[in-house]
């Protein structure tokens, strides 16, 4: 049997989770296809739960980078209780109470003092120096595992060692940004004497030693980030400090063009970007950025030629660049992503739409000086018109005196329902379903 067939068991609409093992499998969400095809050691479905009740599953240490992190240090750790057994600090000279409360909040924490060197896969790396047996989950200091999920991780990765003791691959737990997207290809559990290492100062992913992606499998297990808060980037410094990372990362890999990238998102703030920085961000990205996936390139240095795309698109809809969104619109189509690209698309027409109804809105009301008793009442039909069209295009400021002038004219009947539908819909939304 193949684990394909077995997730496929499990997964079916209507299937019921009657054992341990299909229960635990049941938290498997998505597999990458290379692990898909991999042989099963039993083809018997009993012989596999029989086989994992006898499993005794390999034991999982917690890694955490932590500098100056008492606050939330705690909090961290403890959320583990029930999925780790272990937990590693690797202390970055915390001049806080960090270690203290650390020890205070798990007494089998191993504490591993390192120098910053501005290059966290080195830190993360150092783990495989001192755990040699079983799964190294690597969990940031700002995030806490969901209560509602304390012990999926332990099970999903109890369930796979039993199936795939063999395999090589790592595991993703969900991240959520608190306010924020979430993050399902976190590729944040492997195992301890696998063959993958971490590689990148900043954004780090563990990679093969020839730089590519490993096998990926993704659990239904949440950990809420309250690390990018606005705030906490702030206070923290996050920004100059992915920034500097990321400029070092492309000074050592001039030719990659995930460095631009990254150097980009995280070093521009769209909210106070002027539309100079942005076309200039623009024109950087997209001369960096090849209009394909190189074959052959390793996946640490082309993989995120697409999310690239995605950004110019962003950049584009920023300074309003119609034919810059058009181009890369078509790539991120040609590329499989038709949610994206259909958003960045959607985006360019109904701007251009909304456009025109605001122009509308100025036509009507050049209009109004050429009234005369003969046609008040198709001026007062426009001005009907202009109340709905305002409000439409997002010109409230037009609605309310357009509307005043069709009801002084004995129009304005089809804008008031207008105006009741949009009462009733607001109502709704504040008292929520019956």
């Amino acid at each position: 049997m193949k684990f394909a067939e077995l997730l496929d068991l499990v997964h079916k609409p209507g299937a019921t989770v009657g054992s341990p093992l299909a229960a635990d499998l049941a938290l498997i969400t998505a597999v990458s296809q290379d692990l898909m095809a991999a042989e099963l050691p039993s083809c018997d479905l009993a012989g596999l739960e029989a086989d994992y009740a006898a499993h005794r599953p390999r034991p999982v240490t917690a890694v955490v980078l932590t500098r100056d992190e008492e606050d939330g240090i705690a909090r961290c750790l403890s959320a583990l209780d029930q999925d780790a057994d272990h937990c590693l600090l690797i202390d970055s000279e915390s001049g806080d109470a960090t270690v203290d409360r650390a020890l205070r909040a798990r007494g089998d924490v191993r504490v591993l003092s390192a120098p910053w060197a501005d290059d966290f896969s080195h830190h993360r790396n150092l783990a495989f120096g001192q755990i040699t047996d079983g799964w190294l989950w690597h969990v940031d200091a700002d995030e806490v595992l969901a209560p509602a999920h304390a012990g999926r991780v332990r099970r999903a990765l109890s369930a796979l060692d039993c199936l795939l003791p063999s395999s090589d691959f790592v595991v993703s737990p969900t991240i959520v940004d608190v306010d924020g997207p979430a993050y399902t290809n976190t590729q944040r559990i492997l195992r301890a004497d696998g063959p993958f290492r971490f590689r990148g100062r900043v954004h780090e992913h563990p990679y093969d030693d020839r730089g590519n992606t490993p096998a990926r499998v993704q659990i239904d297990a949440r950990l809420d980030h309250f690390g990018y808060l606005p705030d906490v980037i702030d206070k923290r410094g996050k920004r100059d400090l992915y920034g500097r990372l990321n400029r070092l990362s492309r000074a050592a890999e001039p030719d990659s063009p995930k460095w631009v990238y990254y150097e980009i998102r995280d070093a521009l703030d769209y909210r106070t970007a002027s539309r100079q920085d942005l076309m200039a961000a623009f024109t950087e990205l997209a001369a960096a950025t090849p209009d394909a996936v190189p074959a052959g390139v390793p996946d640490h240095r082309s993989e995120r030629i697409v999310d690239a795309w995605i950004l110019l698109c962003e950049l584009a809809v920023r300074f309003g660049g119609a034919d810059q969104i058009r181009t890369y619109t078509a790539l991120l189509t040609r590329a499989g992503l038709t949610v994206e690209a259909t958003y960045y698309r959607t985006v360019l027409e109904s701007s251009r739409l909304l456009g025109r109804l605001s122009s509308l809105v100025d036509t009507i009301s050049s209009a109004e000086t050429h009234e005369e008793p003969a046609n008040r009442h198709l001026m007062a039909r426009l001005f009907e018109l202009q109340s709905t069209l305002a409000l439409a295009s997002g010109r409230y400021e037009a609605v309310l005196p357009a509307y005043r002038k069709a009801v002084a004219r004995n129009a304005g009947d089809s804008a008031a329902t207008d105006f009741e539908m949009l009462r009733q819909l607001l109502s709704d939304l504040r008292t929520g379903p019956a």
